[in-house]
């Protein structure tokens, strides 16, 4: 049994995920044996997807009889998304209230989260009887802005445009969207006190380290 499960909407937010669960968890060793992808299906080979990813394909897999027998045979799983196409049809979240007023991000990762647990339980209940094995990880709006500020500081949180900002600010590594490059631009996560650093920076990230679980 996985410790955890890793439902995302490419490989590129999975080692992402991976990096930091092993910063977080730095006491434990060896913990990316401990990790599998889920959703969409990796090849350990290649370092590739070995099937199509996307957060459509993502919401499908949430209904899907696949993702409750993933559930019960890992001991979490965390569901990653990106809020960018947050407003597009089939997802229809609004990251602004009935006023047209920006939401604070604490409560637009809800709104997502409520969205998510919807499609979880839009065939059959599941979401309640085990929700202590599911943790969300909310990337407002892209995972790219978790990984900027490893390259750039900046005064405010930087939430939009993240990824032109990190093609440009990644002096050394050049951005592409593949599984070796985000590997090498996630690397630095893997030690907690920069993890811990950026968390302070980025509210998604944050909210998402303070679901993690202790683990024994």
């Amino acid at each position: 049994m996985a410790k955890f499960g890793l439902v995302c909407e490419g490989v590129t937010d999975q080692i992402v995920i991976e990096n930091i669960l092993c910063g977080f968890y730095k006491e434990i060793d060896d913990l990316d044996e401990e990790i599998q992808a889920l959703q969409p299906p990796f090849d350990e080979t290649t370092k590739k997807q070995a099937d199509f990813g996307s957060w459509g394909l993502l919401l499908t897999y949430l209904s899907d009889t696949r993702f409750r027998d993933d559930v019960l045979n890992s001991e979490y799983v965390i569901i990653q998304i990106d809020t960018d196409d947050s407003q597009k049809p089939n997802f229809n979240v609004s990251p602004t209230d009935s006023d047209n007023k920006e939401l604070t991000i604490e409560i637009f990762v809800e709104k997502i989260i409520e969205r998510l647990v919807a499609q979880i339980d839009s065939k059959e209940s599941f979401y309640e009887e085990h929700k202590e094995k599911i943790i969300f990880a909310i990337s407002v709006h892209s995972l790219e802005c978790w990984l900027l500020p490893l390259y750039k500081s900046y005064k405010t949180e930087k939430i939009i445009n993240c990824f032109d900002n990190l093609q440009r600010e990644s002096k050394e590594i050049s951005v592409k969207k593949d599984y070796n490059t985000y590997n090498k631009l996630s690397k630095p996560f893997v030690k907690q006190k920069m993890l811990l650093k950026v968390s302070s920076q980025n509210k998604s990230l944050n909210i998402f380290l303070s679901k993690l679980p202790v683990l024994s």
